[in-house]
């Protein structure tokens, strides 16, 4: 019997894979609909994955258009107006439910291949159409202050916690417990100012904190709340310089809401 010479194996196996990576990702079955907010009080903005199956509730485009090109919001722009009201009551939005299964798989696919169904998804369904532009843009640098930073090393035995409340004078409190700087920043901090925040300053260990602040823009009720910029100097010995940076953005070129199914 002649048998195939290894170089034949070889060569075979790698067709057969070239093959398979030109082949886009795609989700075996999908519904996506128009999904109302009614504010019954049981209802949740938020997209997910579990096993092979995304879930979308309650999202305007340009959440799925972010989450599916992995963007901040201030990475994306364009588009028509009902893709995006961020100013706009939520009863008043144009939403989205989306349920969409990915072909069987063990283990199931990964968060950035889900990534990937979900933009043919959006083509598909809402006729999407984008471009990239680099922008640079305004951002923070988040730096050690002068005099190095006020933060509590954590115990090796704790557990990662961070506890969000509300304030003295209309402020915001963080109680947090194991903590990275990268994950504060990353978590919360970029929600209470105008940019994105980079940080340097170089700490990578888990701190003990409380951090208790006014978002920036917003008003203090009272004499004892201070600035997030304050508060950053002051309470964790850490500041924000405002800086530019390069960014990825994404343009929305054309898209149409999707029809029933």
């Amino acid at each position: 019997m002649i048998r195939p010479a290894p170089v034949a194996f070889a060569l075979l196996a790698f067709a057969v894979r070239v093959i398979c990576q030109a082949q886009p990702l795609a989700f075996e079955v999908a519904s996506v609909k128009l999904q109302p907010w009614t504010g019954k009080g049981t209802e949740t903005m938020n997209i997910w994955v579990e096993g092979n199956t995304l879930r979308a509730e309650h999202l305007s485009l340009y959440s799925l258009v972010e989450y599916a090109y992995n963007l901040k919001d201030f990475q994306l722009s364009g588009g028509p107006p009902w893709a995006n009201s961020p100013h706009a009551l939520l009863t008043t939005m144009t939403l989205f439910q989306v349920i969409a299964k990915a072909p069987a798989s063990d283990p199931p696919p990964t968060i950035d291949q889900f990534r990937q169904m979900l933009q043919a998804l959006l083509a598909d369904r809402f006729q999407l159409q984008i471009h990239h532009v680099s922008k640079t843009l305004p951002t923070y640098n988040l730096v050690v202050n002068k005099g190095g930073p006020k933060l509590k090393p954590s115990s090796p035995d704790e557990k990662f916690a961070m506890h969000v409340s509300s304030g003295a004078a209309g402020g915001i409190r963080i109680n947090a417990t194991n903590v990275t700087i990268p994950r504060l920043v990353e978590a919360q901090l970029v929600v209470y100012v105008s940019r994105p925040i980079i940080d340097k300053t170089g700490l990578t260990a888990p701190y003990d904190f409380t951090f208790e602040f006014v978002p920036e823009n917003r008003d203090a009720a009272g004499g004892d709340a201070v600035s997030i910029f304050t508060a950053l100097m002051d309470q964790l010995g850490l500041k924000l310089l405002p800086s530019t940076a390069p960014y990825d953005t994404v343009v929305i070129d054309h898209a149409e809401k999707p029809s029933a199914n």
